[in-house]
């Protein structure tokens, strides 16, 4: 951080994220119409080009962010309703200049390491607003129980919320064994604990899932005698949580395998998915090449006017991609995915021929591919194509080959000097 200007924008993007995270404006009654979040990226910006923070920082996987964001100004004249196309890119252009900054801001672990934990931090301060909310009466009855929901309007849903808190646990996890503050180690405990008490009072049977195969996924990347103690401990705390659980809870998590548990409508649900990627595999069909337009008002729109006529998204990452953006976007989506996991393998390659298993980047490199197949396995049962967690990912494995690239740089250095 030898920019004395760095600082300043590290810290603009970092409050970025916390806003985007927290979403006062939606949440807070008296901030409710205040176009924060404009405003501050507005000055950001204006400040980061001001000071020469924003460039554009090579990595290989700049091409498929900027395709992306490309597609959507390039199909819109294609789309069932162009103006609402435009209006998403203008949205995913948000994000994607987020993207930028955090390229362009982060030098080395350390202001990487800050990033993550602004996001981690930002998500704990999330959730215990919406825990607070949820102790005021702010829920939903749905599917038959009442059910927790996130504060303010995006991602807020049980289901989006409850995604929300399990891409969390990996960034959590490596934080906490990296840690060496007793107090931050609690923090971070507490919060793990403040999950799964979410999860549940959400009742969201594919966070559920998503949650369980994370724990079986921990479990099998353990060696030794540690995997069966871990797989031990593990079995206790599915037991204990599952006896502490409300029955109507219980029903709810009981609909994944038994059709005759819960209400109707939990297997109308179920059904309801599958008849969305039904739509949108038709979609795709009509429009192979350029799709029928990005953003879930051309979803709906279509869907309703030549399909089934039912008034609902897809509930699915890959109808979502395919219907919207047709084969181009898919094999785009696909490079972005695959460009991600191979830039963390990359960096894992390194720092165990470094001999640095230990590293920060090393670590956190692990958290991503993990919520990468977390990503895609959410994709099943919702449209997460929009989460900025795709890109800020990106960014944050585009700024790990940069600094490994340095660290190659030097080491040829001494080694000819």
């Amino acid at each position: 951080m030898s920019n004395r200007s760095l600082p300043a924008v590290l810290i603009m993007v970092c409050f970025y994220m916390f806003l985007f995270i927290e979403r006062p404006w939606e949440s807070i009654r008296y901030l409710n119409g205040i176009p924060i979040e404009r405003t501050f990226a507005v000055i950001m910006i204006f400040w980061a080009f001001t000071v020469g923070r924003i460039k554009i920082v090579s990595s290989s996987i700049n091409k498929w962010v900027y395709g992306l964001l490309a597609l959507h100004f390039i199909l819109a004249p294609f789309a069932q309703n162009s103006s609402s196309a435009v209006d998403q890119g203008i949205e995913y252009a948000k994000v994607v200049v987020i993207y930028l900054l955090m390229l362009s801001v982060v030098d080395d672990e350390a202001s990487l390491k800050v990033i993550i934990k602004v996001y981690i931090f930002s998500m704990m301060i999330y959730v215990l607003h919406s825990l607070w909310e949820y102790h005021n009466g702010s829920y939903v009855w749905d599917m038959g129980i009442y059910r927790m929901v996130g504060v303010g309007r995006s991602y807020n849903q049980p289901n989006a919320f409850g995604a929300s808190l399990v891409l969390s646990i990996p960034f959590v996890y490596t934080l906490f064994r990296l840690e060496t503050k007793s107090i931050l180690r609690i923090l971070y405990t507490v919060y793990f604990g403040s999950v799964v008490l979410c999860l549940v009072l959400t009742g969201s049977r594919s966070s559920s899932i998503a949650f369980v195969f994370l724990l079986l996924l921990w479990v099998m990347l353990q060696h030794g005698k540690r995997k069966i103690v871990i797989f031990v401990v593990t079995l206790i705390a599915f037991s204990t949580i599952w006896i502490s659980m409300p029955a109507e809870k219980q029903v709810r998590i009981k609909s994944i395998w038994d059709k005759d548990a819960g209400p109707a409508n939990a297997q109308k649900s179920t059904d309801g998915r599958k008849l969305g990627f039904i739509a949108g595999w038709e979609m795709f069909r009509h429009a192979p090449f350029t799709g029928i337009g990005a953003g879930g008002d051309n979803f709906v729109e279509y869907r309703m006017e030549h399909l089934d006529g039912i008034p609902e998204q897809s509930h699915n990452l890959y109808a979502e991609v395919l219907s919207a953006f047709g084969v181009v976007g898919a094999f785009f989506f696909i490079g972005l995915v695959t460009s991600t996991w191979r830039g963390c393998l990359k960096v894992r390659r390194f720092y165990l021929q470094s001999e640095m298993e230990k590293s920060f980047c090393f670590n956190i490199s692990g958290s991503i591919i993990i919520c990468l197949i977390l990503l895609l396995l959410l994709g099943l049962s919702g449209h997460n194509f929009y989460r900025p967690l795709w890109l800020w990912m990106s960014a944050w494995v585009g700024s790990m080959m940069q600094i490994i690239n340095q660290k190659q740089d030097a080491l040829y250095k001494l080694q000819n000097f």
